[in-house]
């Protein structure tokens, strides 16, 4: 599953509405450098609306992806979903911003793949606790066992912070 199989080939389309189905596994994340992301099970659909000059991508991703839990580093799978725009406009390749693509008019398709990398990286979750979201994962007792050893507690209390665990253990 190379980086071709997420082209869009919109030469010889019709004006109209055209709908394209990618599927995203692990593979898809081999081919960007530094990601953490390494198994993968994700849907997107694409709606590409045709003008005669301007087409508009209309992404909707939705699947899970294998993370390691932020608690103990046990690998769980989290669900993402996004919902993205795209403008691809003929002209010059270097006109290109973040929503446009601008491509040769000789060219008839467009590479999504980046774009695709780019839409699910920031649909990952910020928090990644796995057991808060998916019920049947547990936590690895071990890993969190040995960091709760390694806390060290401190030996001076700053008077304010005694007052509010006063009355934090007050309000439990």
């Amino acid at each position: 599953m190379g980086k071709k199989q997420y082209i869009v080939k919109f030469a010889g389309l019709p004006v109209g509405t055209h709908e394209f189905e990618f599927k995203i596994n692990g593979t898809f994340f081999e081919q960007f450098n530094e990601t953490e992301i390494t198994e993968a099970d994700i849907d997107v659909k694409v709606v590409l609306t045709k003008q005669n000059n301007l087409m508009q991508m209309q992404f909707e991703i939705n699947g899970t992806v294998n993370l390691s839990c932020d608690r103990c580093l046990k690998f769980g799978d989290f669900p993402i979903e996004a919902s993205e725009n795209l403008v691809i406009k003929y002209g010059n390749d270097e006109e290109s911003t973040d929503e446009i693509i601008a491509v040769n008019e000789a060219a008839g398709h467009a590479d999504v793949s980046h774009y695709l990398f780019e839409y699910i990286m920031l649909a990952m979750p910020t928090r990644r606790v796995a057991c808060e979201v998916d019920e049947d994962f547990k936590c690895d007792e071990e890993t969190l066992k040995k960091l709760n050893e390694n806390l060290i507690p401190d030996e001076e209390v700053n008077p304010i912070w005694e007052k509010l665990n006063k009355l934090k253990i007050n309000k439990n």
